[in-house]
């Protein structure tokens, strides 16, 4: 599936910059980068035990999202509306601890 190919090669790009921020900061704990699952909608990524944000791997346009938009979690299973960029086209908007908050 080229799509998972993309949004790992992403994922790992996001390690990486994750990774140097957490040595510059946090270099007493070793850094564990973010891992996920995938449901039939979305991709759940994870860092450790939380979640960290969700991938649209379909077009969904009842709940406005498209193939690629990153979401912030509304919960464990549910992501919030809104999306916060779309990584296959360059503009999604993350941080260290997620999906950026909109303003």
């Amino acid at each position: 599936m080229r799509d998972m190919t993309q949004f790992e090669k992403w994922l790992s790009e996001v390690n990486e910059i994750r990774a140097e921020y957490w040595n510059k900061n946090f270099s007493h704990k070793e850094y564990t980068p973010l891992t996920y699952t995938k449901g039939r909608n979305y991709v759940k990524i994870m860092d450790g035990t939380t979640v960290w944000g969700f991938v649209s791997m379909k077009d969904n346009p009842s709940k406005g999202a498209v193939l690629g938009d990153l979401l912030k979690p509304a919960s464990w299973s549910t992501p919030a509306k809104h999306s916060r960029g779309n990584i296959f086209n360059g503009t999604a908007q993350w941080e260290f601890y997620g999906p950026k908050y909109l303003k």
